[in-house]
């Protein structure tokens, strides 16, 4: 598969999509690392650029960090598409070059910008790589780990850490709490899901237990009624038999260590226990109460 991909892009030279499949193909689809050098490196800065950004991506080529400075000092825009859409963030990454991704986020470039089609940006790029050297990179460079701006800079309310257990792995949960991410946020105006919550619906039961090791808080309802607890009980209800559902009850054990009742009240019994307090919770449509 690995082979297709990379013999496909390069003949389709034209084509945006193909460019994003290349990355995808680099970051994704199972290669083995000497195969995405391979791959990405096959590619030259005059493949992308001309002008001033075709000197700034021979900078990152010969990995010449005070040309990009210099460069960004004599106003050469940094941010540029080239041919097929790549940008100088993109390229580094086809480079599979670190200084250069860090060193570009350190002069204004936003990882999350610049968004090909089918490849998403940088940024989530980095997230779907399984190692972490693209993000550190890019929190080294300036990147704030409670970072939530959108493709066209605006604040989307959702922070990276977010994204990072949907698409990333434990590791990339380790190194943005290793550079101080706030593991506490809820989202909806801290009126919805915090990290952990996040963390418990999908298939990563690992990072909700390193969450809960860091020091999250478990005793989380939504204004449906709907607990984490709940979530993990139907996880353990619903899942055969399997190192999955053994983790998830390690997890459920760690939450009753801290606290959270188990077999947890039904989102019917938290909605009455609302109403009780004064609180009006939302019923989910199709339902009386």
């Amino acid at each position: 598969m690995c082979l297709v991909v990379m013999t496909v892009s390069r003949y389709a030279y034209g084509s945006i999509v193909l460019i994003s499949v290349l990355l995808l193909g680099s970051f994704t689809f199972g290669c083995q690392p000497s195969s995405g050098v391979s791959m990405s490196r096959s590619y030259t800065a005059t493949d992308f650029f001309q002008g001033p950004q075709l000197a700034m991506a021979e900078a990152i080529e010969r990995n010449d960090m005070e040309a990009l400075r210099q460069g960004a000092e004599h106003g050469i825009d940094l941010h540029a598409r080239g041919d097929k859409q790549i940008t100088l963030m993109w390229f580094a990454l086809l480079q599979e070059n670190t200084d250069a991704i860090r060193t570009l986020v350190e002069l204004g470039v936003h990882p999350n910008e610049s968004p090909v089609e089918g490849g998403g940006t940088p940024l989530g790029q980095a997230l779907r790589k399984p190692g972490t050297e693209y993000l550190n990179a890019m929190l080294d460079g300036g990147l704030s780990p409670n970072d939530s701006a959108g493709n066209d800079g605006s604040d989307t309310g959702y922070p990276l850490i977010f994204r990072a257990i949907t698409s990333g792995t434990l590791e990339h949960i380790k190194l943005l709490v290793e550079h101080g991410v706030d593991i506490h946020y809820r989202l909806d105006d801290g009126k919805g899901s915090n990290p952990f919550d996040i963390s418990t619906t999908g298939t990563k039961p690992e990072i909700a237990m390193y969450l809960l090791e860091q020091g999250a808080d478990p005793h989380i309802h939504l204004s449906t009624g709907v607990t984490t607890a709940w979530g993990v009980h139907l996880k353990i209800r619903d899942l055969q038999p399997g190192p999955m559902r053994d983790q998830f009850i390690q997890l459920r054990d760690m939450m009753i260590e801290r606290g959270v009742e188990f077999p947890p009240p039904s989102p019917i019994e938290v909605r009455e226990q609302m109403r009780a307090e004064g609180l009006t919770p939302v019923v989910p449509s199709g339902l009386e109460r």
